[in-house]
């Protein structure tokens, strides 16, 4: 089973994705989850900061164009029983969308519709999309999550109103850590034979 992460930054996307990688690495024989194989794709966005592209706010053309490849790069794993991203190329079609609305830089609407495409082949790829909302304050401000809430706000709506506009199979996370690592477990099926 392919899953999706999606939701704007700080939403518990990373969060969920570790607390799931401990709970898999622990189950007992009695699980639906034993013996199952499992990978996950997480970190894209402070990759690509690290290689000198910003995102977010200051995200740029290349910045994208990184973006996209080192997700579909990653995606090539995507061969086990479970396999999670913690984000998608989605998450690149909202902050450019977002971004487009910015005075600088410049983001160009061949690139948004580009992105958009590439997101609607990727997408198939994908099972089932979990859609993070946002529900707790934002700690944690850094070069990758900005400080913004209103910026997080209007990503936050861009990314439901993709996943609405394109009858994107999705499941609302939320609650506790645990309540929502609960949700995640019960979503999931066995090892398939």
């Amino acid at each position: 089973m392919n899953i999706a992460f999606t939701g704007t930054h700080l939403t518990g996307k990373t969060t969920l994705l570790n607390d799931f990688s401990k709970h898999i690495a622990s189950v007992g024989e009695d699980s639906h989850l034993h013996g199952c194989s499992f990978d996950y794709i997480t970190g894209i966005a402070r990759r690509i900061i690290k290689r000198g592209f910003p995102l977010n706010k200051d995200g740029n053309v290349y910045s994208y164009i990184n973006y996209i490849n080192d997700q579909l790069e990653e995606e090539k794993r995507m061969i086990t029983d479970i396999f999670i991203s913690d984000r998608t190329i989605l998450s690149a079609l909202a902050y450019a969308t977002t971004n487009k609305e910015l005075p600088r830089p410049f983001i160009p609407d061949y690139l948004i519709q580009m992105i958009e495409n590439v997101w609607l082949l990727e997408k198939q790829r994908y099972d089932l999309y979990l859609y993070f909302p946002i529900e707790f304050p934002m700690t944690g401000a850094d070069r990758v999550h900005p400080a913004d809430d209103e910026y997080r706000k209007k990503i936050d709506v861009t990314i439901h109103r993709f996943l609405e506009q394109y009858n994107v199979h999705h499941i609302h996370i939320s609650g506790s850590q645990e309540e929502r690592l609960d949700t995640l477990v019960s979503i999931i099926p066995g090892k398939i034979k």
